[in-house]
């Protein structure tokens, strides 16, 4: 009888065990950023801190859109610039958010900007970060943030 108790209990633990649930994977959230973009013209990086990236997903979570807030590029700009990159592939996988993006036209000053094709694009967003590197045109452009506290 004891037995039969134990292999019951042993039983019904392993049923427990494999039902308890799974953790689920992260899904996209928009969030602000705040950090660096370096950007590399001339054989030179341009480093700009204190940018504020905004990264906003479908309701779907399957493509996303990035804003760059009043960023001035290299030095020789003369003003600076908010740039929209819209239509980001969003996926999930092993537990982390990834976004890529091939030949996207960003926007920049009220329109399109095809001059600075968005090319390679791949970037991550975790729990308190964002990173991505990608080409404006032909300039490497990279950001690295945390999460702005709201």
């Amino acid at each position: 009888m004891k037995t039969k108790f134990f292999a019951l209990l042993a039983v019904s633990l392993f049923l427990f065990v494999g039902c308890a649930p799974k953790e689920e994977e992260p899904q996209p959230v928009a969030a602000d950023y705040v950090g660096t973009v370096n950007v590399e013209y001339q054989g030179a990086i341009n480093a700009t801190p204190d940018i504020r990236v905004h990264f906003e997903p479908s309701a779907d979570g399957t493509t996303a859109t990035l804003v760059i807030y009043k960023i001035k590029f290299v030095p020789q700009m003369p003003v600076t610039i908010d740039v929209t990159v819209p239509g980001l592939s969003v996926h999930t996988t092993d537990g982390v958010v990834t976004f890529t993006g091939e030949g996207i036209i960003p926007e920049a000053m009220g329109g399109p900007v095809d001059r600075y094709r968005v090319t390679g694009m791949s970037g991550t967003q975790r729990a308190n970060s964002l990173s991505f590197q990608l080409y404006f045109g032909e300039y490497p452009t990279t950001f690295t943030g945390t999460l702005q506290a709201l």
